[in-house]
């Protein structure tokens, strides 16, 4: 869903912070290096990656068998997704609202 707001609302500019997102998850999310050897910028991001929540629910049901930290960090996804889903459709909605203003105005004035 972030990907999907950023590439609707800032087109390739958008693709772009895409790729400089998934290059950040990838690193601060503590997937392939322990979070302790992630330079301090990384650090203070981490808490904020959607993909660190992804990895600690998968390892919390991998190595302990505990549900109730995955769906602790599902809901986190899940509260991520609806935001960035809602911040999307409000985009939509205005860029409509605008598009739709600037016919009708047009269509008055005929």
């Amino acid at each position: 869903m972030i990907v999907q707001f950023l590439v609707t609302v800032f087109d390739n500019p958008g693709r772009f912070l895409a790729i400089l997102l998934l290059i950040a998850q990838l690193v601060g999310s503590a997937g392939t290096y322990p979070i302790e050897l992630v330079p301090g910028a990384l650090q203070s991001l981490h808490p904020w990656l959607p993909m660190t929540h992804a990895i600690r629910g998968l390892r919390a049901v991998i190595s302990s068998g505990d549900f109730l930290i995955m769906w602790k960090e599902a809901a986190i996804l899940l509260a991520t997704a609806a935001v960035f889903a809602l911040a999307t459709l409000v985009y939509f909605l205005l860029r409509y609202r605008r598009r739709y203003a600037v016919w009708t105005e047009t269509a008055a004035q005929t």
